[in-house]
C-alpha cells in the first residue's frame, strides 16, 4: 500500500518502565502482518510504550511534570503515560513533517540550511527516507526477560525502528550521508542504472550502504489476492554479485517499497538499478534514496 503502517517499539532512558529492555525491542502488543495478499507489515516501528502525553486536569492550573514518571495508563500532575500503536503513529507523523522541512529549508544536500537548495519533496520521497533509515530490532520484549527472536523484513519489524539520525545528512551530527532522487519517471520495461562510489570523507559512521525505492501504486481491486499493479524492481550490483530487496534472493513482486542493504567500504563502487517490470499506464514516477 501507499500508506505507512506503524508498529510499536519500546522507548529509552526515563521513558522505560521497569523491566523493559530498551529501544531495540518490539512491544509485545505491536500489530503484525501479513496483509491478506501476503505483503509484509508493519512498515516501520516507533516508540509506543510508556509514552508521556498531556494529562491536563479540568479547572486546574499550574500542573507541573512530576519528579517520577507515572506507570503506563496512570496520570500524575500534568502528564499521563500511555501505550499503543496509537502513540507510535504520531511519532512517525512528526518525523515525516521534519523530513519535509529538511528539504523545504534547503538542508539537502550539504547538511546545512541553504534556501537556494529548497524543494518540495513528494510523499514518495518522505516515505522512502523513513524506511531507508530503519534500524533492525533484537526481538519482541514479552516481559520477564522473555524475548521472541525476529528477522529483518519479517512481520514483526519489517524495515525496523525509525531513526532520523540514520536517515538524513546533518553536517557534523548524523551517522550517514544521503543522495535522493525524487519524482523520477520510468517507462514500461525501462531500466535506469546509476553508479556510486562510497565516499565517507564528509562524515559517515555506518558500514552499510542502503538504497530504498518507493512509488505510489494504483488502487487494487476489492478482494485482490495479488494487489500490486505497477511493479518496479530495485537491485544493487557490487562486483559480480547482485543483491535483491527486502531480504529476498530474487525480485519482489508484492511491495511498492523495496530496500537493499549491503556492507560497504570507503572507495567501493556499486551500481543501483531501477527496472520497470510491469506498468499498466506506461510510465510511473518513483523516489529513490
Amino acid at each position: 500500500g501507499n500508506y505507512i503502517l506503524v508498529g510499536a517499539s519500546h522507548s529509552s532512558g526515563r521513558d522505560l518502565s521497569s523491566g523493559q529492555l530498551g529501544e531495540s525491542y518490539i512491544a509485545d502488543f505491536s500489530s503484525r502482518g501479513p496483509t491478506s495478499d501476503g505483503r509484509t507489515k508493519p512498515d516501520i516501528l516507533a516508540p509506543g510504550s510508556s509514552i508521556l502525553s498531556a494529562g491536563g486536569k479540568p479547572a486546574t492550573v499550574g500542573e507541573c511534570d512530576p519528579v517520577t514518571y507515572p506507570k503506563p495508563g496512570k496520570a500524575d500532575e500534568g502528564v499521563v503515560s500511555k501505550e499503543g500503536t496509537s502513540m507510535a503513529a504520531p511519532v512517525v507523523s512528526g518525523t515525516a513533517a521534519l523530513i519535509r522541512q529538511y528539504f523545504v529549508d534547503g538542508f539537502y544536500p550539504t547538511g546545512k540550511k541553504n534556501e537556494s537548495n529548497s524543494f518540495d519533496p513528494s510523499g514518495m520521497l518522505v516515505k522512502a527516507v523513513i524506511l531507508n533509515g530503519g534500524q533492525y530490532m533484537r526481538g519482541v520484549d514479552n516481559g520477564n526477560g522473555r524475548v521472541l527472536p525476529v528477522s529483518p523484513y519479517d512481520n514483526n519489524q519489517n524495515f525496523g525502528r525509525i531513526s532520523l539520525i540514520d536517515s538524513l545528512y546533518l553536517y557534523g551530527k548524523s551517522n550517514v550521508q544521503t543522495r535522493v532522487f525524487d519524482r523520477e519517471t520510468i517507462a514500461q520495461k525501462g531500466k535506469k542504472t546509476m553508479s556510486f562510489t562510497v565516499d565517507k570523507s564528509n562524515g559517515c559512521d555506518t558500514s552499510e550502504l542502503t538504497a530504498t525505492l518507493t512509488w505510489f501504486d494504483q488502487a487494487g481491486f476489492p478482494g485482490c489476492q495479488k494487489c500490486l499493479i505497477d511493479d518496479l524492481d530495485l537491485y544493487i550490483t557490487k562486483g559480480n554479485t547482485t543483491y535483491y530487496p527486502n531480504g529476498l534472493n530474487k525480485r519482489d513482486t508484492l511491495h511498492s517499497t523495496e530496500r537493499v542493504r549491503i556492507s560497504s567500504s570507503d572507495g567501493e563502487t556499486v551500481s543501483v538499478t531501477v527496472e520497470a517490470t510491469n506498468i499498466v499506464v506506461w510510465t510511473r514516477q518513483y523516489a529513490l534514496v
